[in-house]
């Protein structure tokens, strides 16, 4: 599963928050230390491979067996994107997580896909807010021989996940 995510509504002192959690290996400038990662954002002290993250907690604190998270940040910015595989589930208790670990006004949003494309959709994530939709209009077989088809599928992904941020919206402001 590939999830695409947008960290957004982001001012400097909640930027500075979500980077103090993102830091990258050693070996790849793009890929964030799971490990440190999980450590910081959760509290926790596991140490490879001794006190390891195992399949349980992954799944329930998580939301899936396994995550990698690449993303590049360096200066602020008011909007943060984040590309991040898991098997088979969109880490949705982990959106939640960076939402209640960065506060204020920050709302997680964006896309997600599985590789057969079944599943795909979008969500919305913020603090006392969370919508996640199935987008349920696609025939895979046709995803793979049709170039404008996918094309129209991914208009109405983006739609669907523009939908979903302007529906926060709206309950956002009418609060």
């Amino acid at each position: 599963m590939t999830t695409y995510v947008k960290v957004g509504n982001l001012n400097e002192e909640t930027f500075n928050k979500l980077k103090s959690i993102l830091d990258k290996n050693s070996d790849d400038t793009s890929y964030v230390d799971i490990v440190n990662h999980v450590n910081k954002l959760y509290g926790t002290e596991f140490i490879e491979p001794d006190n390891f993250m195992d399949r349980e907690w992954m799944d329930e604190n998580i939301g899936t067996k396994w995550i990698t998270i690449e993303c590049d940040i360096d200066e602020y910015s008011s909007e943060v994107d984040l590309v991040i595989e898991s098997s088979w589930a969109v880490p949705t208790q982990y959106l939640q997580k960076i939402v209640e670990f960065i506060g204020g006004d920050v709302v997680v949003y964006g896309t997600y896909e599985d590789d057969g494309y079944d599943p795909i959709g979008a969500f919305v994530y913020a603090v006392g807010y969370d919508d996640i939709e199935d987008y349920d209009e696609v025939e895979t077989d046709k995803m793979f021989q049709d170039d404008d088809y996918m094309e129209e599928i991914y208009d109405g992904l983006y739609e669907l996940r523009d939908s979903l941020y302007e529906g926060y919206l709206e309950v956002k402001n009418e609060k």
